[in-house]
This record gives structure tokens, C-alpha cells and sequence, in this order.
């Protein structure tokens, strides 16, 4: 459990809270000294603004004006009461606190002479004030400063009083604060200012570099969470979470960890585009601290040398470093550097492809933030054409109900789709009925795991995922075997994320060969003439030959003859639907099972 700040300590339940913050580029005994011991006035904004507040003071003679504003200046006495120190921890924490009437001009302030006294004033009528700087490590070099303000009152009159002070002065106070955090940042630089100074792994294998461009992004994750995301970049893999259409082929990068893609060995090549063997030669793994990829490229003929060779006369050699700094325990900055040596040919090169690589690395460096985060929208741009293509896919089934025929037997011929299947008897006189089929090059081994793990809480149903949503089913489809989600009998199939929707229960598994979910709406109705429903659905995976295997999906349904129920459970609307979104289905294994 974290323990309470100096300010938490004066001020447990305050009725006003600002925060302010920013990182610099200077460790932290620097950045506490200046804070500590040095000018809080470091602008002639900032003297102009603490002056007109001393005005009356001044007028009266009890100021000489603001030249200067130091914490160590901050003394409250019985004779001059006003803000003073009440708590510190030395090099890391300190917090001011005073007790007055602050709406008034000249402030009626309380001395207080410790932190045990400003607790225990409960006298009516007055504000307690207090604020706090704190100054923590981020990363190695680096530094953030918290400034905190907080305020409670003694009594709901002066609170009212406060608040309509506040509406005036409050906004000026926070200025105060952005332009001294603003000066700050100006002195000593941010990290984001001073990212492309400095060294980083890899910098010494481009020695020459004649051009060096470095980015970053502060991720709420640690870094070994981070580093896997990195280990499986590379096109034919998980793609390199950029803008896929340009560096992917147009596939979409992948959305979860992929075991088989973690091991990464120096002097591997990750292609660069898909079906070229060129691309990024891994040069340094240092987990979970750096990854460096890099190559030597000769334009002249079109090839990619190994790293270490001798440069041809036409060549371009570059080094891509992505470096973990963790900040604290639950916090990252990933730093990316890209280092680029040439020859005087590739100069036109250099300066077209470098807003190019800043707006690929921005997007590369966002999305894999939201993976690691675990924010990553549940549907992209790819899901909702994906989706449109499929809502076009069931209208057309919709305005063409003489096509249901052929629909039902979609990826089979009529004799094999007529087969006696596993499942039947759990509806022996079907209304109607699908029962689709998919020819997969992988062994049943191997598909078996993509379809036994099928479900809206587990692996989703690999169809038009859009559209699901849409309906508010929350699935997000699967791109991994996760063994965890192997159905057993008794197991629901949940069809939609609705606790009120229709489900399915496991009746029956044949592990590594099929299963199938059956359900009745409506139990004992149709005994005593009330609407009823029963249907089962069918998964089965039948090997054809050593590495080829044929997936089917048999979907029976059988109801009363009464209009809701027929409009409920009965093919007019539910084939469509279902025809559009089980084809896409098979797809989907198929796609995942060949990958």
C-alpha cells in the first residue's frame, strides 16, 4: 500500500485539488536544487503577477516588493504569520501550508508553527492552504516535477467565500504555475528536446551517420511487458504496428503476443515487405533493454549485403534502435533511433524518405503504446470494412431468398452435405438447416485448436467481428491458440455478450474431431402448445489427407408455427445472417490454421 504524500498528511480530504506536471531532462538533486534553494520568480511575467497580489501590502509598507521568491524565504513568525514549510523530505518532497482569510486584501493569516497545529485549527471563518513540489526520477537522466495544490475550509461560509475568490485568482494561480514548470523546461530542456542528444545502443555501429533521428513515447508499462511486442516486428510475423497499408502489404499487424514469434537471434533478417527476403538484420538483443536492427543496402543492384561487409560505392547503411528506460515500476519511455549513412547518390533519398519514416515511426510508436497498455480498440478500420463487406454479403442473401437452396450447402457438394452427421438426432425434424464446409492445407491436429476454442467469451467466432459488436456481442476474434478455452461438455457457447441472449450448451466432444452445442427456448412449451424452439450446431474437422483437412459447420433449428417464433428462429432472417457470418467463420479458421 502506498503510503499518504506530505500534502495528504495536511490535507486528507481537501474540497480543491490542482495538479501540475512536467518531466525535464536533468536528474534529480539538480532539478531539487533549484526548486529547494533557488528563484521561484524566474520570469518578469511571474514577478509582475506576485506583485500585483503584494500590492496592498506594499502600499501599506509591509512589503518591498517581489524581486525575489524562494521556498527558503517562507517564514511564518507570530508577528509576520503567513506560508512556511511543514513538511519535507529532503531531496524529494516538501509542503507549504498556511491558514488565513486569503479573499480578504490584506490576508489575516494564522501562525502555525507546525504540522500537528495547522491539523488541529478548527477556528470558524478561515481556509487551510496548502501546497507541495516533488521531484522523482524518470529514467536514468531524467526528472519529473509535481506541483500540488490543495484547500479546505473550516467552515461552509469561508469556503463560499474562497470559491468566489478562487473564480477570480484561481486561473491566474495556475498560469503561475505552467509559466514556472514552462521556464523550467526552457532551462533544462524536456526529454523529448534533448532525445536526439546523447548515446544509445547501436549509435557505435553506424559510426558516420550522416543522418540521426531519434523519437519517443512514455508507456503505462513495464518494460517486459513492452519487449515481447518488439521481438515479433517484421512482415510475415506480427507486422510493425505502423501504417499497415504501406509497411504490411496491407495486412493488419497483430493484436496479441505470439508465442512462436519470441526468439529473435542476432543476424536474423526480418523482411521488410511481404514476400522479400531483405529487410532488418537483427544486430543486438539485449532483453528487455534494446533491440537493434539495422542493414547495408547496395541501390545500385538492388540487394542487401550482410551488415559487417565492406561498403559497395553505392550504398545506404542505417541502424534502428528501440530502447527501453524504465521510469518507475509500472512506467516506460521508448525511445526509437533511426541512423542513416550514405553515399552522395542517395541524397535525394535521405530527404524525401525522412518525413516518411517520422510519420511511420509516430504511428508505430502509438499503436504499440496501446497495445502494451492493453487500450487497443476492439475494432479497427480493417474490422469495419471487413464488417461493411459483410453487411453487404447478408443483404443480398436477404433480398434473395430462392438462392437459400445453394447457400446452405456453401464449400460442399449436396452428397456430402447430406451426410449423417454427429449431433442430428438432437434435432431429428429440423425446420431448416445450414450445414457449410471448408477444405484447410494443415493437418486436423491443427485446426482442431482454432475450433475448439469458438465462443463470444473466448476466442470469438473469426467472422465479421464489426458487426458482432454491433449487435453488442464484445468479442474480439483470436490470432493465437490460447489452450486455456478448449471446450468440454457441459461448457456454454455463448453466442452474444447479452446475459439474457440465447445460449447454447456443450452436449458432446470428440476432442480433436468435433463438438457439438444444442439448446432449447422455451423448455416443456411445447408439450402444453405454448411457442417453442430447439436447435444445435455442429463443429467437425475430418482429415483428407496427412496435411489437408475439411471443417464443417452444420447449424439445425426447428420451432412452433407461430409468427414470432417463425421470425425468431425461422431461416427468413437468421439464414441470411447466419450464412454471411458462418462463411466468413470458415474463413477465419482457415486463414489462422494455413498461417
Amino acid at each position: 500500500m502506498t503510503s499518504p504524500s506530505l500534502l495528504e498528511q495536511l490535507i486528507d480530504a481537501p474540497r480543491l485539488v490542482e495538479q501540475d506536471r512536467v518531466e525535464l531532462a536533468a536528474p534529480p538533486e539538480q532539478v531539487w536544487q533549484l526548486l529547494r534553494h533557488g528563484d521561484l520568480a524566474r520570469s518578469s511575467l511571474i514577478r509582475a503577477l506576485f506583485a500585483l497580489r503584494t500590492l496592498p501590502d506594499r502600499m501599506r509598507g509591509k512589503s518591498s516588493g517581489c524581486g525575489s521568491i524562494r521556498i527558503d524565504d517562507l517564514v511564518s513568525t507570530r508577528e509576520r504569520p503567513g506560508f512556511r514549510v511543514l513538511l519535507e523530505s529532503p531531496g524529494r518532497e516538501l509542503a507549504v501550508g498556511a491558514i488565513g482569510r486569503v479573499w480578504e486584501l490584506e490576508i489575516p493569516f494564522v501562525h502555525v508553527s507546525s504540522p500537528e497545529e495547522f491539523l488541529r485549527f478548527d477556528t470558524q471563518g478561515f481556509v487551510k492552504v496548502a501546497w507541495s513540489v516533488r521531484v522523482s526520477a524518470r529514467g536514468q537522466l531524467c526528472s519529473e516535477i509535481e506541483l500540488e495544490v490543495r484547500v479546505d475550509a473550516t467552515s461552509e461560509e469561508a469556503w463560499r467565500k474562497f470559491e468566489r475568490y478562487w473564480a477570480l485568482i484561481g486561473p491566474a494561480s495556475h498560469f503561475i504555475r505552467r509559466t514556472l514548470l514552462a521556464s523550467l523546461a526552457r532551462e533544462l530542456g524536456t526529454p523529448e528536446s534533448r532525445q536526439n542528444e546523447g548515446s544509445l545502443p547501436g549509435d557505435e555501429l553506424v559510426p558516420d551517420a550522416a543522418v540521426q533521428v531519434t523519437d519517443s513515447i512514455v508507456i503505462r508499462s513495464p518494460a517486459e511487458r513492452i519487449w515481447p511486442w518488439l521481438l515479433q516486428m517484421g512482415c510475415g510475423r506480427a507486422g510493425f504496428y505502423s501504417i499497415d497499408a504501406l509497411d504490411n502489404g496491407g495486412s493488419r499487424s497483430a493484436r496479441e503476443l505470439h508465442p512462436e514469434w519470441q526468439k529473435l537471434s542476432v543476424g536474423q533478417v526480418l523482411a521488410a515487405t511481404p514476400g522479400s527476403e531483405d529487410g532488418f538484420e537483427v544486430l543486438r538483443v539485449d532483453a528487455p533493454r534494446a533491440l537493434v536492427l539495422g542493414g547495408l543496402y547496395d541501390p545500385a543492384r538492388q540487394r542487401q549485403l550482410p551488415f559487417g561487409s565492406s561498403r559497395p560505392k553505392q550504398f545506404w547503411q542505417t541502424s534502428w534502435a528501440f530502447v527501453l528506460d524504465p521510469l518507475d515500476e509500472r512506467t516506460t519511455r521508448l525511445l526509437v533511433r533511426a541512423r542513416a549513412a550514405f553515399d552522395e547518390t542517395e541524397r535525394l533519398h535521405a530527404t524525401w524518405i525522412r518525413p516518411v519514416h517520422h510519420l511511420m515511426q509516430t504511428a508505430q510508436l502509438e499503436h504499440l503504446r496501446r497495445r502494451a497498455e492493453g487500450t487497443l480498440a476492439r475494432d479497427d478500420l480493417w474490422d469495419v470494412l471487413d464488417g461493411l463487406g459483410g453487411a453487404a454479403r447478408i443483404l443480398a442473401a436477404l433480398v434473395a431468398p430462392f438462392g437459400r437452396r445453394q447457400r446452405s450447402h456453401w464449400g460442399l457438394d449436396e452428397t456430402t452435405a447430406a451426410r449423417a452427421l454427429p449431433g442430428d438426432e438432437a434435432v431429428a425434424h429440423p425446420r431448416w438447416s445450414w450445414t457449410h464446409g471448408i477444405e484447410i492445407e494443415a493437418p486436423a491436429s491443427g485446426v482442431w485448436p482454432w475450433v475448439a476454442q469458438i465462443g463470444a467469451e473466448r476466442a470469438g467466432f473469426y467472422s465479421y467481428q464489426w458487426l458482432e459488436n454491433l449487435a453488442g456481442c464484445e468479442i474480439r476474434n483470436a490470432e493465437i491458440v490460447h489452450r486455456e478455452w478448449e471446450v468440454k461438455v457441459g461448457d456454454p457457447l455463448i453466442l452474444h455478450g447479452d446475459p439474457s441472449a440465447p445460449r447454447l450448451t456443450v452436449t458432446e466432444v470428440e476432442r480433436g474431431r468435433h463438438f457439438v452445442a444444442c439448446s432449447s427456448f422455451g423448455d416443456g412449451a411445447r408439450a402444453t402448445g405454448k411457442p417453442w424452439a430447439e436447435a444445435s450446431w455442429l463443429f467437425l474437422v475430418e482429415p483428407l489427407a496427412d496435411r489437408r483437412c475439411r471443417v464443417i459447420s452444420r447449424f439445425r433449428c426447428a420451432c412452433s408455427e407461430d409468427l414470432a417464433t417463425r421470425l425468431s428462429f425461422g431461416p427468413t432472417v437468421v439464414e441470411p445472417v447466419g450464412f454471411a457470418m458462418d462463411r466468413r467463420m470458415l474463413l477465419g479458421i482457415k486463414e489462422r490454421a494455413e498461417r
